[in-house]
């Protein structure tokens, strides 16, 4: 179990931007900027499908112990990353797990519906290339991990926002850290 605190944690930080503080590369070879800043994992086997990468605020309560409540986290399933052969573009879903019930409306000719859910999962797909990504696919989640409602944005590819998930996410879903 210490084991698997100690990758996650060691994860999350790499997730995070945060420098590996590793041992020199063997062979004494010099890494490349870009190595020296990321971990590389050598087996993802015994890891949760499900791997925390972000805490968000869902809203602004009137005390400390209101903002408590109102933490969501991120999650991205490792599972789910594909990248095209030429590395151009990168797949990868996410989870949202919100602190405070959400609201999802569903209307068609006839019907209005108001769903009221904790846990969504978007499929990100980036082109990592020019460092953009469109929302592929939202799934609005139901108890028992169960979809109970899904919709495909228009594919407008757009720059993620300094700090937002898909910023923190793209370097995992493009180079994999």
């Amino acid at each position: 179990m210490r084991k698997l605190a100690a990758l996650f944690a060691i994860f999350t930080l790499a997730a995070c931007g945060q420098p590996q503080q590793a041992a020199a590369p063997q062979g004494g070879q010099a890494q490349a900027p870009a190595e020296r800043d990321s971990v590389i994992l050598g087996s993802t086997q015994n890891l949760p499908d499900w791997l925390l990468v972000a805490r968000q605020r869902d809203c602004r309560g009137e005390t400390p112990a209101d903002d408590r409540q109102c933490l969501g986290e991120v999650h991205f399933n490792q599972r789910t990353i594909t990248r095209s052969a030429d590395g151009a573009t990168a797949d990868i879903w996410i989870q949202v797990r919100h602190g405070r019930p959400q609201i999802y409306h569903v209307e068609d000719a006839s019907t209005e519906t108001t769903i009221r859910y904790t846990t969504q999962r978007l499929h990100y797909r980036f082109n990592c290339a020019e460092q953009k990504f469109v929302v592929a696919e939202r799934q609005i989640m139901g108890a028992g991990e169960v979809v109970v409602a899904r919709d495909e944005p228009t594919q407008v590819y757009r720059a993620p926002v300094a700090g937002s998930i898909t910023a923190v996410v793209m370097p995992i879903a493009c180079r994999g850290g």
